[in-house]
């Protein structure tokens, strides 16, 4: 059940600039927390659609690692309850500063939509801290005349929640980003080329090689295998599409060489990738000698005469370049 229509505001308890437990978030935590506490479809009891994706794109440049990122940190001080199963989230103490349960037929909203949540470690924790407010305020009323105890927990449907079996969230396993299992690359890169020549259907060396070929020549210099069968080239090889991402750390900066997992994965996927762009460039050159030797008016290093002097070809100049 979220947010009523017509209701076009969030409230947020300023005492948070208190609590040093917030002060010690980094800021992309608070601002994924504001984004959350603050979404429209979060419901009565503060739990909403865990979308990693969907989260990111509010922001220009928020990304699935990112958002996921900070929400580990607010998963590690229970700020946040996420049950990737289910793909809910939980606002641990919405509940408690949004004050709904002040209210009877508010209090009546969120036990309905706790009881909506698929998730049962989310309705436990619900029940957890229901039952935390209870006491505090039926103590606030034993001790202060001016503080009376909400009848919202004669309600039937918020009897029938407290009823149910709490579940302390300090007890659950903190939420894990689940990209950082593929940023560390494998321990033998897959751009590191092997001297086996293979058969290719590569359409830039023509067709098939017959069914009884020659031996195997020597590889030439120019022209090294792809790990995955073929020759480096400029034309898209069918495994790019599953090449590693560059590992990206949104703590560090580039050059940042001390004890961070993810800087140590980037750095990985560098020292791996620099094969790859020696083997590029030498392809760039092997090309570029191809287009002077077909061009009718380069000279063999890509130069015609032009009056009394030498000029660049620009028969094929696009080439050249």
């Amino acid at each position: 059940m979220a947010r009523p229509t017509g209701k076009d505001h969030a409230e947020i308890n300023l005492d948070i600039w208190g609590d040093d437990d917030w002060l010690d978030l980094t800021p992309p935590a608070q601002h994924l927390y504001f984004v959350l506490w603050t979404s429209p479809q979060l419901s009565y009891c503060g739990a909403g659609t865990w979308h990693p994706g969907r989260i990111a794109s509010v922001a220009k440049g928020w990304t699935t690692a990112a958002v996921e990122t900070a929400a580990a940190e607010l998963s590690a001080e229970l700020f946040l309850i996420i049950d990737t199963n289910t793909e809910e989230f939980l606002l641990r103490s919405w509940i408690k500063h949004d004050a709904l349960w002040k209210k009877p037929n508010m209090a009546v909203s969120m036990a309905n939509a706790r009881a909506a949540l698929a998730s049962r470690t989310l309705r436990g924790v619900v029940v957890h801290e229901v039952l935390k407010i209870k006491a505090r305020n039926e103590a606030e009323a034993k001790t202060d005349s001016e503080v009376a105890v909400s009848s919202g927990w004669q309600r039937d449907s918020v009897k029938n929640l407290l009823a149910q079996k709490p579940i302390d969230p300090a007890t659950l396993e903190p939420f894990t980003p689940s990209l950082t299992l593929g940023l560390t690359p494998s321990a033998t890169p897959r751009l590191t080329p092997d001297l086996t020549l293979r058969p290719t259907v590569n359409p830039t060396l023509g067709v098939n090689p017959p069914s009884n070929p020659m031996p195997t020549p020597t590889p030439s210099p120019l022209l090294p295998p792809s790990p995955g069968g073929g020759y480096v080239s400029r034309e898209p090889h069918q495994g790019d599409e599953s090449e590693t991402p560059r590992p990206h750390c949104p703590e560090h900066e580039e050059n940042h060489d001390g004890p961070c997992r993810r800087c140590k994965s980037r750095r990985e996927w560098d020292e791996a990738h620099a094969t790859a762009a020696h083997l590029d460039e030498v392809n760039r050159k092997r090309r570029l000698k191809e287009v002077i030797a077909d061009c009718p008016m380069c000279d063999q290093n890509g130069m015609v005469e032009l009056g009394e002097g030498l000029a660049r070809c620009k028969h094929q100049v696009a080439d050249h370049a």
